[in-house]
């Protein structure tokens, strides 16, 4: 009888304990579920749509204000928060250093000088070369320096546009500056990359990145860019809301500061897109109360991680 008493004792004093545990364990479960007052939460999906407007004649148009855009995300008007319509520049130089390039290099180098030459204040430059390998040769230094480093670059070797490509839109992530873009320079189509079309189309898109495209045209081969070459760069430019262009070696200072222009007028929206699911999101631009015929180039993808 006694044993049996004792038994039970020691199973009351189990049970309590076991009580005791589980009460401790729930209220710090209630606790920890509980938000620290102290934690701020910081909304990061902030997105930023560069746009170029201009009129029937091709010229920017200037002195537009943030009530003038209209704005759409997934069909879904939003106000956009800020907008900055003039600054410095962050320019992502990818250069065809390739055998093919040795014809004119010497027309290249003079027309990359007088573009330097002329002052930009605040802007920086990277250069990202490619032959048959992408190298990154500097980043975010100013027009002599870069001027530097390009002049002494020597081509030779394949044409590996695509990895070229890749390695500059990794490059204009760490661009400093909200109006950057990619100037892309090359005489040719790609035949050595290690990585494909399909993966520069999407990571043109992800990166959020304005592509110029100039095709330097050969004055020994005028016909060296075919259909698919040509192709490939409107597409490029079409896509992120840039340009693309073929002037023979001559006339590159001349586009240069085109996209120089193009680029410093551009008008930077951002906004908090009203939908923050990952995936690919469309986006539509208009202005406002026009009188004439306005021509707007932006990227009209861009993809939520």
């Amino acid at each position: 009888m006694r044993a049996n008493y004792s038994r039970l004792r020691i199973l009351s004093v189990i049970c309590a304990l076991l009580a005791t545990a589980y009460a401790t364990h729930a209220q710090g479960e209630r606790q920890s579920a509980t938000p620290d007052l102290d934690v701020i939460s910081i909304d990061t999906s902030l997105v930023t749509i560069n746009v170029s407007v201009t009129d029937h004649k091709h010229r920017q148009l200037p002195g537009l204000k943030l009530e003038d855009f209209r704005v759409t995300d997934q069909g879904k008007t939003v106000q956009p928060e800020f907008m900055d319509s003039q600054g410095p520049l962050s320019l992502v130089f990818v250069v065809d250093v390739s055998s093919s390039m040795k014809a004119n290099w010497r027309d290249l180098k003079d027309g990359m000088k007088k573009f330097l030459a002329k002052e930009h204040p605040d802007s920086d430059y990277t250069l990202v070369t490619f032959n048959e390998k992408a190298q990154l040769v500097t980043s975010s230094v100013d027009a002599e320096q870069l001027w530097q480093s390009f002049n002494a670059l020597q081509p030779g070797g394949d044409t590996a546009l695509y990895d070229g490509l890749l390695l500059g839109l990794q490059a204009l992530d760490r661009a400093r500056q909200r109006h950057k873009a990619l100037v892309l320079l090359s005489d040719g189509q790609d035949n050595c990359s290690h990585e494909g079309l399909t993966l520069v189309e999407q990571q043109t898109l992800l990166h959020q990145a304005t592509i110029y495209s100039v095709g330097i045209i050969l004055e020994s081969d005028p016909s060296r860019y075919g259909l698919d070459g040509k192709n490939l760069l409107n597409q490029l430019a079409a896509a992120t809301g840039g340009l693309v262009m073929f002037p023979k070696t001559k006339g590159l200072p001349a586009v240069l500061n085109l996209i120089s222009a193009d680029l410093s007028q551009q008008y930077s929206l951002s906004y908090y897109p009203p939908e923050k699911m990952p995936g690919w999101h469309q986006v539509e631009i208009n202005i406002a109360q026009t009188s004439g015929r306005l021509n707007l180039r932006y990227q009209r993808r861009y993809q939520m991680r």
